[in-house]
């Protein structure tokens, strides 16, 4: 067996951002150096400092949701109070109340009977059943689109000049002269 020369190559410190001989007395002799001690020390310090602001403002956002969430929820039992005032004002019998709950809460589950992942179970007040949007269409009914309703043709033919005349025909001549030269190309292949 014929042996061959390989070079050894050089290996890369990351923390020093320099090339050194791939051997190991090279490398440890970089490794106890003092640049690469000093690199090292750098960038511990760096990553230290990185983590600690980024976990400054990991708390700074749990702080703020909680604020959030806080406000939220005082809101909510605000209105829920508001609404039970104008619901004993108005007079509304308490089998509608239920009624309203009930549709809500089978809102909320899906086609398997099982309960949604929300975790606040059913909307506070009225559920209203009708849609919002009366001009939509409904599910089923074939868009204006489909139907052609958007295209209007006069039947009128349009005033168009030479040019454009020109231009057409020849666009039409070249989808003839390519559909010609793409007809033994239709399907007819043989594959034997």
């Amino acid at each position: 067996m014929t042996e061959y020369w390989v070079s050894q190559g050089n290996k890369w410190c990351d923390f020093c951002k320099i090339y050194i001989a791939n051997n190991p007395l090279s490398i440890r002799t970089h490794e106890l150096g003092q640049r690469h001690k000093d690199n090292v020390a750098k960038r511990l310090a760096t990553m230290r400092k990185e983590s600690a602001a980024r976990e400054k403002e990991q708390k700074a956002a749990a702080r703020a949701l909680k604020e959030i969430e806080t406000k939220a929820e005082r809101s909510y039992q605000k209105d829920l109070a508001s609404f039970q005032r104008v619901d004993t004002s108005t007079g509304l019998d308490s089998n509608k109340k239920k009624t309203d709950e009930a549709q809500c809460s089978a809102a909320t589950t899906n086609e398997n009977g099982a309960a949604s992942k929300s975790k606040g179970g059913p909307a506070p007040g009225l559920v209203i059943s009708t849609p919002l949007n009366p001009t939509r269409a409904v599910k089923g009914k074939p868009s204006s689109v489909a139907v052609n309703k958007r295209k209007r043709d006069d039947g009128k033919a349009k005033a168009i000049s030479k040019e454009e005349a020109q231009a057409l025909k020849a666009r039409e001549a070249a989808r003839k002269r390519m559909e010609e030269r793409e007809k033994p190309f239709m399907g007819l292949y043989k594959s034997y």
